[in-house]
């Protein structure tokens, strides 16, 4: 079985669609047992001399399309289909039953080829399948014949339907994929902030303890009760960002296991008090000034603001360690607006951007703002901005200088 859906997936996908394989299955059985019970009802009424090619060639003609497809591996000849049901009919015709089946052939000839063709074509081979069922109802071959001619119609119909659902589906599996694609990167863009946001908090809580214990030793090597205190606060607060960097990692790794939503609160603009005193208790000089928005932000508006300053203040401790750095958040004339700037301590330079600014250039770009990042006199500048008119929205610029942040 794993061998003939494999032939029919093969095909389908050969001439472009990708059906289900049982899809095929269920034409070949039902193209069998149609042309079973017609060959019964003529065995019941009666066959004789050349009746009997008669009755063997339209089995053979009959199957032998689907016959060809499970055995050649070349690409199915479509205009075949029509030839070969219709020959199969003709032949059923040469020997006359009351309430014959055979019609029924066409009806399926119609829907398949229908289902496997663009509509210009579906409505040549349908028109065929109709004038074959109108041949016969002239001819007096079967009766019901005008029924059968309605049939064939809406068997087309039917199988261009299945092809616009096949198309639907697969339209709606890769808006799905896509989705998975993007809610990943965006989690990885989570963790990435986060987690470089508390590796900076602890790294600099370290720094200061380790500077409190080695400053304060005297000269008798004993160590200054206040400058132990002090070294054991930095440290209690490091364990504190880590603790609460693994918790956060942890949330993330979840929700790409389970591809659940989001269930926990986003950090946003009244979080960033916390967020910059978390630098100042590790011994980073902020100057820290913010001012409400006008008009209440979105959530994701208000996340975007708090992302960048976050990164903006943990690239800074990282490339300019000890240098005072400057935050104003506030309302602008063009926006909502964030400003971080500080001092050019150890030049580097990337050929192409870190994570972070390309984080941060993505959020406000997906918000409809602008971003830009460069080295200004001697100062290391991130000014971004949300809402902003359409003439400069949804422009980041990063500037190659310093740009491996």
């Amino acid at each position: 079985m794993g061998w003939l859906f494999d032939r029919y997936r093969a095909k389908f996908a050969a001439m472009g669609y990708n059906y289900p394989p049982y899809y095929m299955m269920v034409v070949d059985l039902g193209q069998a047992l149609i042309i079973a019970v017609a060959v019964i009802q003529r065995l019941v009424v009666g066959v004789s001399g050349w009746q009997w090619l008669a009755v063997i060639g339209a089995v053979c003609v009959g199957l032998a399309p689907h016959v060809a497809i499970l055995i050649w591996n070349s690409r199915p000849i479509l205009p075949v289909v029509p030839l070969s049901y219709i020959g199969a009919v003709a032949l059923l015709w040469l020997v006359p039953v009351h309430g014959d089946v055979a019609p029924l052939i066409l009806v399926l000839g119609a829907t398949i080829t229908a289902a496997v063709t663009g509509l210009r074509r579906a409505v040549v081979y349908v028109t065929v399948f109709a004038l074959a069922a109108v041949g016969g109802v002239i001819a007096g071959a079967f009766d019901q014949g005008w029924l059968i001619v309605l049939m064939v119609g809406f068997g087309g119909f039917t199988g261009q339907l299945l092809q616009q659902q096949l198309r639907l589906v697969e339209v709606e599996h890769r808006e799905h994929a896509r989705q998975q694609v993007l809610e990943r990167a965006r989690i990885a863009g989570e963790v990435h902030d986060v987690v470089a946001h508390s590796l900076s908090i602890v790294l600099l809580n370290v720094t200061a303890a380790r500077r409190a214990l080695e400053f304060g030793r005297g000269a008798d090597g004993v160590v200054d009760p206040d400058d132990v205190d002090e070294a054991l606060e930095a440290l209690r607060d490091a364990e504190t960002q880590g603790r609460g960097a693994m918790d956060d990692v942890r949330h993330a790794i979840e929700l790409l296991r389970s591809e659940a939503a989001v269930d926990t609160a986003q950090p946003g603009l009244d979080d960033l008090d916390v967020l910059v005193d978390g630098f100042r208790r590790a011994g980073t000089e902020v100057d820290w000034r913010f001012r409400p928005p006008v008009e209440p932000l979105s959530q994701a508006t208000e996340l975007a603001v708090y992302r960048v300053v976050q990164e903006s203040l943990t690239n800074a401790s990282k490339h300019a360690p000890g240098a005072p750095i400057t935050v104003d958040v506030g309302p602008g004339d063009d926006g909502y607006r964030v400003r971080v700037t500080n001092l050019v301590v150890v030049p580097t330079r990337s050929t192409t951007p870190g994570l972070g600014l390309v984080g941060m250039a993505s959020r406000v770009e997906n918000l409809g703002g602008s971003l830009r990042a460069r080295a200004d006199d001697g100062r290391w500048l991130v000014d971004a901005r949300f809402g902003a008119a359409p003439a400069t929205s949804s422009r980041c610029v990063i500037d190659e200088a310093l740009s491996g942040r």
